[in-house]
């Protein structure tokens, strides 16, 4: 009778996957880009998931015009690599849309990129990969981490509050503005966060497998595995935790490094990264962070509370929610903090142009997720009929300014 109750239990939340991923998947696939202009960070994922996809290997010969300096910074972030070039970014998010590259129809075509900044400088011609299988990718990867927050919502709440919950992530945050749009490292890695945050609850090896591949999609998530571990760990008073999740998450780290040396020629963590990003994650210099702290929350282009209001009224119940989180709920909050604050510091709080909203928290909002459901179960939803009122009014604005971005911009 337990296995049968098991077995209804976890058809129930397959149910509630589809009934979160499917419609949010149509509708994203409906706003994605598949046409250029691209940002030059999703492209330059798109040049190595073509490169994957259709040849095997991440070395961009193709592209080798874009290293030179009148070029560097035009379309992508082309660096040298060993005896070619390659992307400066890890292979996380690349990988994923490399398979449907491989089977595409449609062939890259010819294009001419030019150097806004210096009009002097003649165009050159390189070969633009087709952004069908860039666009279907981030929609599908977007709509399933929407999928797998109901069910981690579902260990927490009632199922119906794990699903509205899910769409207002799906909707009210940049996941859809930015991840489901195109070919960033941010739907990745967001999906293997809240993978490893949901597994973390009772599969702590699969749970590092989750988070290693996080932090092959982008490196500093490894915090993130480290807290929830070292969190569970903390509670249970015992090292099994911090050890069954550090072994998955140092395998994706190992995994890494390893791409590195084979690419760049040197086993480090940074691959084709700038030093400068480490440098300012070092620094003692503090009045920029704090700025970039600031701005990241309230700047009218991309502050996430002002793109995500709703968010601002869960900062109250922060108390009640940890009086009540289990431990893989208070860890993987506690991580996506750490992260957004390394992020702050190594880097500027912008994120660049060319996207709608804020994308740099997004890591740090899918890994708190749960917290922040149990921000609202346990203050909002107690709260007077008029907070309540003014909570969902706010969602409904979160939801409005995304839409607007995802549809218009």
């Amino acid at each position: 009778m337990q296995r049968l109750a098991d077995t209804f239990r976890d058809l129930s939340r397959l149910r509630l996957f589809g009934v979160v991923a499917l419609p949010l998947l149509g509708l994203y696939l409906l706003t994605a880009s598949w046409t250029l202009p691209y940002h030059i960070d999703t492209a330059t994922n798109v040049f190595t998931a073509w490169e994957l996809g259709t040849d095997g290997d991440v070395f961009l010969e193709d592209h080798e015009v874009l290293v030179s300096p009148e070029y560097v910074r035009t379309i992508a972030w082309i660096v040298p690599a060993k005896e070619s070039v390659a992307a400066q970014y890890p292979p996380g998010a690349p990988a994923l849309a490399a398979p449907l590259y491989a089977v595409w129809p449609v062939e890259a075509q010819r294009i001419e990129v030019y150097n806004e900044a210096a009009p002097d400088v003649a165009p050159v011609e390189i070969l633009m990969p087709p952004l069908g299988p860039a666009a279907i990718t981030s929609a599908v990867v977007a709509a399933t981490v929407a999928g797998l927050l109901a069910v981690a919502f579902s260990k927490l709440t009632d199922t119906r509050t794990a699903a509205i919950g899910a769409y207002v992530a799906g909707l009210g945050t940049g996941l859809w503005s930015v991840a489901a749009d195109s070919l960033w490292q941010h739907g990745p890695a967001m999906l293997w966060i809240v993978t490893g945050t949901l597994l973390s609850a009772s599969h702590r090896w699969l749970a590092g497998l989750g988070f290693g591949a996080a932090v092959l999609t982008r490196p500093h998530t490894a915090v993130i595995a480290a807290a929830n571990g070292l969190t569970q760990a903390w509670q249970r008073r015992s090292l099994r935790p911090a050890v069954e999740i550090g072994v998955g998450s140092a395998l994706g780290l190992a995994a890494l490094i390893g791409f590195n040396a084979l690419v760049f020629g040197s086993p480090s963590i940074t691959g084709g990264y700038s030093d400068s990003f480490a440098t300012n994650a070092t620094s003692a210099e503090v009045s920029g962070f704090f700025r970039n702290i600031i701005l990241a929350l309230v700047h009218p282009t991309r502050g996430l509370l002002v793109y995500s209001p709703f968010l601002i009224l869960l900062i109250p119940g922060i108390p009640a929610a940890w009086r009540k989180a289990p431990s893989w709920v208070r860890g993987s909050a506690l991580g996506g903090v750490l992260y957004l604050l390394v992020q702050l510091k190594a880097n500027r709080y912008s994120g660049g142009d060319s996207f709608w909203g804020y994308r740099y928290p997004l890591e740090m909002l899918a890994a708190a997720a749960p917290f922040l459901l149990l921000c609202y179960t346990e203050w909002v939803r107690r709260q007077s009929d008029l907070l309540r009122r003014v909570f969902i009014y706010l969602v409904v604005a979160s939801v409005v300014l995304t839409a607007a971005g995802a549809v218009y911009f």
